[in-house]
């Protein structure tokens, strides 16, 4: 039997627990919320293809997935986290898989839907930017200890 689709508001709730979105106001969330495609993956489905080009990234809502260049791990991601966030800004080739390592439910959001959103929501893009430095200073600080 296939779970119940999220309505509206559990949406909004899913993706105010996203890092990504966690500082962007209920009233914007609800518009993303509104444009994005719920998914779920099956153990060992494959999410993202390294080398593919898409522009859409997932937010995963359960489940856990690995990032992965081949046999080597990157990193594995649960609840919270979101995958493919910088294509969805400047789409490029994938720079690794992502494989659901147990039943993973995501929302995907599109470029075009994010690019209108990002238009129309200005404090949507503030959000994101600062979320994205975040990431880099915690790069750059690793990146620093290592050397």
């Amino acid at each position: 039997m296939e779970p119940e689709a999220l309505g509206l508001v559990e949406r909004v709730a899913a993706l105010h627990r996203i890092q990504l979105f966690a500082g962007i106001a209920g009233r914007v969330l609800a518009a993303v919320a509104g444009g994005a495609v719920e998914r779920r993956f099956s153990t060992g489905e494959v999410l993202m293809e390294e080398g593919a080009v898409e522009a859409h990234l997932y937010a995963i809502v359960e489940g856990r997935v690995r990032i992965h260049r081949g046999d080597r791990v990157v990193v594995e991601l649960g609840p919270g986290a979101t995958v493919g966030e910088l294509a969805v800004l400047a789409p490029a080739p994938r720079s690794a898989s992502v494989t659901a390592i147990e039943p993973t439910h995501v929302l995907r959001v599109d470029q075009a839907v994010l690019d209108d959103l990002l238009l129309e929501w200005p404090e949507l893009a503030l959000g994101v930017i600062a979320e994205l430095v975040s990431r880099l200073r915690v790069t750059t600080d690793f990146a620093d200890q290592a050397s």
